[in-house]
C-alpha cells in the first residue's frame, strides 16, 4: 500500500511570463499566450550589447555571440541558413552545432537570411523554439529587415549581426 500524500512528489511547476505574467509549463521556452522568451538567464536587457564594439566586415554579415567580441562566423553568400549542420547538408550554413547548440534549441535549420542588395533580411524556418529580432519574436515564414547591430536570438542563443550598411553605421 502506497502511503504517499497524493501529489507530492509529483507537483507541476509554472514558469510565468515577465511580459504578460501568465503561467506556461516549466520546461517551456516561449509564452504560449504572448510569445515572448521565458528564459530568464538570457532574456536580460541587451543595452551592454549596444555598448560592445564589434568589427565591421567590408563586405558579408558578421556573427558575434551577444555581448562578446568573439566572432562565430563571417559569410559572403547571398543566402544562408543559421542552424546546426548534419551530414549530407549542402546548403550555405552557419553552423551553431559547437556553441552548444542543441541545448540552446537551436533547430537543424532554424533561420535564413539572404542579402537584399543593401542589407539582409531574416526568415524564421518553422523553429521549435522561436527567432527573435532585438527582443520580438519573428513569426514563421515571413521575411523581417535584419539591421545592422541587431541581436538575432535563436531559440535561447543570442547572437549579433553585423554588416556594412552602405552608410558605415550600424544599429
Amino acid at each position: 500500500m502506497n502511503n504517499q500524500t497524493p501529489g507530492v512528489g509529483t507537483q507541476s511547476f509554472t514558469k510565468f511570463c515577465p511580459a504578460c505574467k501568465l503561467g506556461n509549463d516549466a520546461n517551456a521556452l516561449t509564452c504560449i499566450h504572448c510569445g515572448s522568451s521565458l528564459d530568464l538567464i538570457f532574456n536580460r536587457s541587451v543595452k551592454a550589447d549596444k555598448e560592445t564594439q564589434y568589427a565591421t566586415p567590408s563586405n558579408g554579415l558578421a556573427l558575434y555571440f551577444a555581448g562578446t567580441t568573439k566572432q562565430i562566423a563571417v559569410t559572403t553568400d547571398d543566402e544562408f541558413v543559421l542552424g546546426r549542420k548534419t551530414e549530407g547538408d549542402t546548403e550555405a550554413m552557419v553552423d551553431l552545432t559547437y556553441p552548444d547548440g542543441f541545448a540552446m534549441g537551436v533547430s537543424r535549420r532554424h533561420a535564413k537570411v539572404r542579402s537584399t542588395g543593401n542589407g539582409y533580411v531574416i526568415t524564421d524556418l518553422n523553429s521549435s523554439n522561436g527567432t527573435w529580432l532585438d527582443g520580438k519574436i519573428l513569426p514563421p515564414s515571413q521575411p523581417v529587415e535584419l539591421p545592422s547591430g541587431c541581436t538575432v536570438q535563436l531559440g535561447r542563443l543570442k547572437l549579433v549581426a553585423i554588416f556594412n550598411s552602405g552608410s558605415g553605421q550600424t544599429h
